[in-house]
């Protein structure tokens, strides 16, 4: 990490047994009688502050994480230093999974907002798979769904404009966020808990900054959303989906095991 984190004392961190996000995590499904033994195999909780790296592209990561609390962007950069937005990680991904056989990660990991991580050794992962089988069968559920919103970005990506790729971002991001955190909607005015800038949603979908603006601007003007003060408020979420070729079911998929 560029930036110290703080470890949870004992009586701060969360027992499993009373995870609020361990039904959209890689341990749903895990039974009550087991919650003590897989919490050994957590060595600790980190808080990082907002816009501070967990891991930086090119690293040895050590630890795979499950992100309880807040928001994380993985993303590449370019030669010129561009960066190129992954992913963005909500509660209960799991992230630093995708490393090569040195643990060396393909991207960087970063805070949107305060966040708090349950780090697990990577090499204990093949002992706990050993020991309880349906773990990585989750982790290949959870990593299907991953593959599958990556593909449906790959497909779409070259034939959608900027209105569309930006409507089709922010309603991906609202029905994982009302997927996978319940605590941070606001049902009756349709909105959640948004931490990202424009600038996080120009390098998501290729875009400037100032054309970001203008197509968030003609959204607002046009009635579709609501955007400010770290909220995201769906208005007229049909003609949004209209517009973005969109349906819950691309980014929210069921797949059993």
């Amino acid at each position: 990490m560029n930036n110290k984190p703080v470890h949870r004392d004992d009586k701060d961190k969360t027992d499993c047994s009373h995870c609020p996000i361990r039904e959209n995590s890689l341990y749903k499904g895990v039974p009550e009688e087991e919650l003590e033994w897989m919490q050994k195999y957590r060595q600790f909780q980190v808080v990082i502050p907002p816009k501070k790296t967990l891991y930086l592209e090119g690293s040895q990561v050590d630890y795979v994480y499950t992100l309880y609390k807040g928001w994380i962007v993985l993303h590449k950069s370019s030669q010129a230093g561009k960066r190129q937005v992954l992913r963005f990680s909500l509660p209960g991904d799991l992230i630093g999974f995708q490393g090569t056989r040195a643990n060396i990660v393909q991207h960087t990991a970063s805070s949107l907002s305060e966040v708090v991580l349950c780090a697990f050794p990577r090499a204990k992962l093949s002992e706990m798979f050993a020991t309880y089988p349906n773990i990585a069968l989750r982790l290949l559920s959870m990593e299907t769904n991953d593959l599958n919103l990556c593909h449906q970005h790959q497909s779409f990506g070259n034939r959608k404009d900027a209105y569309e790729s930006i409507a089709f971002l922010l309603l991906e991001l609202f029905y994982r966020s009302k997927n996978q955190l319940i605590q941070s909607q606001n049902e009756p005015k349709n909105s959640i808990l948004f931490p990202l800038t424009q600038e996080d949603i120009g390098d998501a979908v290729g875009l400037t900054n100032v054309y970001v603006n203008r197509v968030i601007r003609k959204f607002t003007e046009d009635g579709l959303i609501e955007c400010h003060h770290r909220q995201l408020r769906i208005i007229d979420e049909k003609r949004l989906s209209k517009l973005a070729d969109f349906n819950p079911d691309m980014v929210v998929p069921d797949f059993t095991y």
